[in-house]
């Protein structure tokens, strides 16, 4: 089954489910995070199990129903990107789940996904509680920070690869 390259659900968590997440941020211990251009923020790996089994199952049942995934390094990220565009596609993934956690509600606090010309043509604003799920491997994409005015954000980022 083909998925949609992008999909996108405002209020993806109930009010308590959001609460419980954006409440354990601040004790969430963050590593920097670097590739080879670099520091790119700060980031928390973290496993699937038997206590937060329930976000994983929602995020198949909204997204990806009748598709079996295999879960890829979930994790939290803190970035706050205001020198450069790092545009990338995670060629070791598939599908990525991104869920706006905190931050403030800009559009440069978002994600850009560039086109098959390699120009950056969707613009998705920061809004919290915000989830995108996307193809990750094959579309070029970027956090827009770089771009305008931004703050610090957190996201929850879990990436898949087919079954």
């Amino acid at each position: 089954m083909k998925l949609p390259t992008l999909q996108i659900k405002d209020d993806f968590l109930s009010k308590k489910e959001f609460k419980i997440i954006s409440d354990n941020l601040m004790k969430i211990p963050f590593q920097v995070s670097t590739n080879e251009e670099g520091n790119f923020g700060f980031r928390y790996d973290f496993e699937h199990n038997k206590e937060n089994d329930w976000l994983f199952k929602k995020i198949k049942k909204q997204f990806f129903p009748e598709v079996n995934f295999k879960i890829s390094q979930p994790c939290y990220h803190w970035r706050h990107n205001t020198h450069r565009v790092f545009s990338h596609a995670d060629k070791r993934t598939d599908y990525n789940f991104l869920l706006y956690l905190k931050g403030k509600e800009l559009m440069y606090n978002g994600t850009g996904i560039y086109g098959k010309d390699n120009t950056l043509n969707t613009y998705i604003g920061f809004v919290e509680n915000r989830a995108l799920f996307f193809d990750g491997h094959n579309n070029v994409h970027t956090d827009l920070q770089a771009l305008g005015e931004s703050s610090p954000r957190y996201t929850l980022n879990i990436f898949y690869k087919y079954d």
